[in-house]
């Protein structure tokens, strides 16, 4: 397993390779330029979540203190909170296991829902869509959750989002 200097090593390696092809080539090396700048990225958020005890900030779902099985999901409209099917309560009341996601929303409130910052097992990852140049453009270091995806293993931080 990498350490987090290993991991802040390699962003060093990425960064000065990206300026390194700026001084020689100008910017007609500019997609070699972007892989560096975006595996740099990649690397410092690995180094911090190394850091971290393997664990980054993530929202959780809660009714109370009770942490709520629960988990977003991007659909073709946003982001929503999707709850597993033994939260029989929450969904009977909701009429349907989608929640929408956010402190502001009328829906959560209701329900006596909130919610809040926790830690949870985490790693990192680039993500993106499309293809050729154009995907490229759309290319992103995103953190995901390697705990349970219902959120379970997660440690509360005191607080609201």
């Amino acid at each position: 397993m990498e350490t987090a200097i290993d991991y802040k090593n390699e962003a060093a390696r990425h960064e000065q390779a990206r300026i390194d092809s700026i001084e020689s080539c100008d910017t007609d090396g500019f997609v070699s330029q972007w892989a560096h700048g975006i595996n740099g990225n990649l690397a410092r958020c690995k180094a911090s979540i190394v850091e971290n005890g393997g664990r980054d900030n993530f929202a959780g779902l809660y009714q109370g203190d009770r942490r709520v099985a629960a988990k977003l999901i991007q659909t073709k409209f946003g982001y929503c909170w999707l709850l597993r099917d033994d939260e029989v309560e929450l969904i009977e009341a909701r009429g349907k296991p989608f929640l929408p996601c956010g402190n502001d929303s009328r829906v959560l409130k209701k329900l006596g829902l909130a919610e809040r910052r926790e830690l949870d097992k985490a790693w990192a990852t680039i993500k993106g869509s499309g293809t050729g140049h154009a995907g490229a453009s759309s290319c992103y270091v995103a953190v995901f959750r390697t705990g349970d995806e219902w959120g379970e293993s997660a440690e509360l931080i005191k607080g609201e989002l």
